[in-house]
């Protein structure tokens, strides 16, 4: 028996079933078979939302790339709590999670602010702990490349292989402040005991300590968490106090901000 071939009606029908099974309007990302298929059909996804009767902005592009001094921050953010999807004939996208509302605007504003780029964002509900969990992308393959060929940000899976980038290591100690506490807001646990970083990494906790030694600030040895899993722990009160004053300035997550200022 023939196979039915697909019509531009059959999946304008779909992606109207797919916003009414998810309560908002769907996204690339949603439903790649239907991404596919739109591509083929209509020649990109923008159209095919023209053509269904939604309203698309133009197509942004990050032109002339111009790291300031809040980026080291971004940068560890990204490593931690991020991710470079990187299939260049399908998708690129530099993504970033949190699930709070407040994080989520936070990064659009850095975004924004660093690269003149609106950040689009999609949620979903996390089930391990009834929270959304939102993802902020940037579309750019440019930027794909520079953060992995000039900041040592791996494509694809990175828990276990990523590094702090060699730019970082031998930067100024203010930026080397800035990439801490972005790894700290993605990876860390604050309590009024200490501070606890995780990684998947072992030689990224490794260049962590350094970074933290250049910066005098003292860190317990690596632990096994999980066999997969491993940590370093910061105790001692001065080196909390020094991190307390580091968290004084310059971005950061506010609820972050709000537990150092507990200790």
């Amino acid at each position: 028996m023939k196979k039915k071939k697909i019509s531009e009606g059959d999946l304008i029908e779909r992606v109207f079933v797919l916003e009414k099974e998810l309560g908002r309007r769907p996204t690339k990302w949603d439903d790649y078979p239907l991404y596919f298929q739109a591509r083929k059909l209509f020649g990109s996804w923008n159209k095919f939302m023209l053509a269904a009767g939604y309203k698309v902005r133009c197509c942004q592009k990050i032109e002339n790339i111009s790291f300031g001094s809040d980026f080291p921050y971004l940068l560890g953010l990204l490593v931690t709590d991020g991710h470079i999807y990187y299939k260049p004939h399908k998708f690129v996208k530099v993504a970033f999670y949190t699930s709070y509302p407040e994080e989520r605007d936070f990064i659009i504003d850095l975004i924004k602010k660093m690269f003149n780029y609106n950040a689009s964002f999609s949620s979903k509900m996390a089930s391990f702990n009834k929270k959304p969990n939102y993802e902020i992308r940037i579309c750019s393959k440019k930027l794909a490349d520079i953060l992995n060929k000039e900041w040592d940000v791996p494509l694809g899976a990175k828990s276990s292989i990523v590094r702090v980038s060699q730019k970082i290591m031998h930067g100024s100690n203010y930026s080397k402040e800035l990439f801490l506490k972005g790894v700290i807001d993605g990876d860390g646990s604050i309590t009024k005991w200490g501070i606890k970083i995780t990684s998947g990494s072992t030689l990224f906790l490794e260049d962590l300590k350094q970074l933290l030694e250049d910066l005098e600030i003292h860190s317990g040895s690596i632990i096994v968490e999980r066999p997969t899993t491993f940590s370093i722990r910061i105790n001692k009160k001065k080196d909390l106090l020094r991190l307390k004053d580091i968290y004084s300035k310059g971005p950061s997550y506010p609820r972050k901000k709000e537990s150092f200022n507990k200790i």
